[in-house]
């Protein structure tokens, strides 16, 4: 049976140890760990899993939930108490949070050519549905994880994921302007980073309904532009788009158009893009 992190991290503390080889979800799991603070209380449980991945790697190691909190009080205290046990969860498995454009990853041996990502966690609350959500913010936890890949499958997966290894040059995001132990608001992943099996279809697919997500780190929200895929050439994909969504619609709970062109084109790379209908 997995152990349950969040009921007993004070006496696990210290016991475990990071190997060479596969690390499996069964050894102080954030998953796990994350089913178990959402099953906590009612208010948690009446939630949606959201943002399904149909692609690998995204499909085998991502896990994306939604829920209306009761209040902005409870909202916060949710979201103070997920943010201990994640770092809870990373200082059992001997890891460390590392903070990086894309968010907060808990990594074995940090800052080191020998550095391998655990896992990713985030939560995060807004009040753009309020009228969704009728007591309180809207919540969203989001995490990433190995399952049973190989070693190097897994690290190569995370990097497509979001994580970026350990370089002379890499640069992290600065203590002082993470005031929790997740960072809040990640930006886009780089498009430096290798493509997937999604990115692959999409270059290989004109016409494909696509999606795109764009924030600026001045918004509480971005924007979703959606359309189809009307040229490819050299790794960046045209798009035409028709039409401009408020929010992220992998986990918007509702697509709200704004104003937007009849048409307009859109141009970036593949991996920017995401498959949706």
């Amino acid at each position: 049976m997995k152990p349950v992190l969040i009921f007993l991290v004070t006496t696990l503390a210290g016991c475990s140890t990071m190997s060479d080889t596969a690390r499996k979800t069964g050894e102080y799991s954030i998953y796990d760990s994350t089913q178990s603070f959402i099953a906590l209380t009612d208010t948690r449980r009446n939630g949606a899993v959201v943002d399904k991945g149909l692609f690998y790697p995204k499909n085998t190691y991502s896990f994306s939930y939604r829920y209306c909190s009761s209040g902005e009080a409870s909202a916060a205290k949710d979201i103070a108490e997920y943010q201990t046990l994640a770092k809870r969860v990373c200082d059992v498995n001997n890891g460390q949070l590392i903070h990086q454009d894309t968010g907060t990853w808990c990594v074995a041996r940090p800052n080191t050519h020998d550095e391998r990502p655990i896992f990713y966690a985030r939560i995060s609350s807004t009040e753009l549905w309020a009228d969704l959500c009728l007591d309180g913010p809207f919540v969203t936890l989001k995490l990433i994880e190995n399952t049973t890949a190989p070693t190097q499958e897994w690290y190569e997966s995370a990097q497509v994921l979001g994580y970026e290894p350990y370089s002379a040059v890499r640069l992290l995001v600065p203590r002082t302007e993470v005031a929790t132990p997740l960072q809040q608001t990640p930006r886009v992943m780089n498009a430096s980073h290798a493509s997937g099996e999604e990115s692959q279809y999409i270059s290989s697919n004109v016409g494909t309904t696509v999606c795109l997500y764009s924030q600026q780190p001045s918004e509480l929200s971005g924007f979703t532009y959606r359309g189809q895929v009307y040229s490819v050439k050299d790794g960046m994909i045209k798009v035409l788009v028709q039409q401009k969504l408020k929010g992220d619609i992998r986990s918007a709970p509702a697509m709200e158009n704004v104003p937007w062109y009849d048409k307009a084109y859109i141009t970036a790379s593949a991996n920017s893009w995401f498959v949706c209908t």
